[in-house]
Protein backbone atom coordinates (compact mmCIF):
# COMPACT_ATOMS: atom_id res chain seq x y z
CA UNK A 1 0.00 0.00 0.00
CA UNK A 2 1.49 3.49 -0.58
CA UNK A 3 1.41 6.04 1.56
CA UNK A 4 -0.85 8.78 1.26
CA UNK A 5 0.32 12.34 0.25
CA UNK A 6 1.30 15.02 3.18
CA UNK A 7 -1.58 17.43 4.27
CA UNK A 8 -1.19 20.92 2.37
CA UNK A 9 0.34 22.32 5.88
CA UNK A 10 2.92 19.68 6.37
CA UNK A 11 4.22 20.46 2.29
CA UNK A 12 4.01 23.83 3.48
CA UNK A 13 5.94 23.70 6.80
CA UNK A 14 8.69 21.23 4.48
CA UNK A 15 8.91 24.55 2.46
CA UNK A 16 9.91 26.51 5.44
CA UNK A 17 12.50 24.27 6.88
CA UNK A 18 13.85 24.53 2.56
CA UNK A 19 13.90 28.04 3.21
CA UNK A 20 15.75 28.26 6.87
CA UNK A 21 18.43 25.64 5.50
CA UNK A 22 19.12 27.66 2.73
CA UNK A 23 18.78 31.13 4.44
CA UNK A 24 21.63 29.23 7.24
CA UNK A 25 24.02 27.93 5.06
CA UNK A 26 23.87 31.00 2.54
CA UNK A 27 24.77 33.10 5.47
CA UNK A 28 26.68 31.13 7.69
CA UNK A 29 29.02 29.81 5.06
CA UNK A 30 29.25 32.99 3.82
CA UNK A 31 30.59 34.68 6.51
CA UNK A 32 32.50 32.39 7.37
CA UNK A 33 34.49 32.63 3.97
CA UNK A 34 34.55 36.20 4.08
CA UNK A 35 36.95 35.52 7.32
CA UNK A 36 38.55 33.15 5.85
CA UNK A 37 39.22 35.28 2.96
CA UNK A 38 40.29 38.37 5.22
CA UNK A 39 42.89 36.30 7.13
CA UNK A 40 44.10 33.86 4.28
CA UNK A 41 47.52 33.15 4.67
CA UNK A 42 48.54 32.23 1.28
CA UNK A 43 51.04 30.05 1.89
CA UNK A 44 48.58 28.13 4.42
CA UNK A 45 47.16 25.04 2.63
CA UNK A 46 44.51 24.45 5.39
CA UNK A 47 43.56 28.11 5.27
CA UNK A 48 42.39 27.63 1.66
CA UNK A 49 40.89 24.59 2.15
CA UNK A 50 38.72 25.97 4.55
CA UNK A 51 37.89 28.88 2.52
CA UNK A 52 37.36 26.84 -0.59
CA UNK A 53 34.78 24.51 1.39
CA UNK A 54 33.07 27.44 3.12
CA UNK A 55 33.07 29.57 -0.17
CA UNK A 56 31.54 26.25 -2.24
CA UNK A 57 28.93 25.65 0.57
CA UNK A 58 27.70 29.24 0.63
CA UNK A 59 27.03 28.54 -3.09
CA UNK A 60 25.42 25.31 -2.19
CA UNK A 61 23.11 27.51 0.04
CA UNK A 62 22.20 29.81 -3.35
CA UNK A 63 21.31 26.99 -5.02
CA UNK A 64 19.10 25.40 -2.00
CA UNK A 65 17.54 29.19 -2.16
CA UNK A 66 16.36 28.78 -6.28
CA UNK A 67 15.47 25.36 -5.62
CA UNK A 68 12.77 26.60 -2.73
CA UNK A 69 11.59 29.57 -4.51
CA UNK A 70 10.94 27.19 -7.48
CA UNK A 71 8.94 24.52 -5.27
CA UNK A 72 7.07 27.58 -3.62
CA UNK A 73 5.99 28.79 -7.28
CA UNK A 74 4.76 25.42 -8.48
CA UNK A 75 3.31 24.71 -4.76
CA UNK A 76 1.29 27.95 -5.48
CA UNK A 77 0.35 27.57 -8.76
CA UNK A 78 -0.71 24.13 -7.86
CA UNK A 79 -3.12 24.33 -4.67
CA UNK A 80 -3.26 28.67 -4.62
CA UNK A 81 -1.16 31.32 -2.65
CA UNK A 82 -2.68 30.75 0.81
CA UNK A 83 -2.50 26.33 0.71
CA UNK A 84 -1.02 25.63 4.17
CA UNK A 85 -0.98 28.99 5.88
CA UNK A 86 -2.76 28.63 8.68
CA UNK A 87 -4.30 31.71 10.06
Amino acid sequence: MSKPAPSLIQQRLALGRLRLTSLFTMTGFGALAVLRGIGLDPTEVLDWVVFVFSLALALYGVKLWFDYRRKVRAFEATHGPDAGKQS
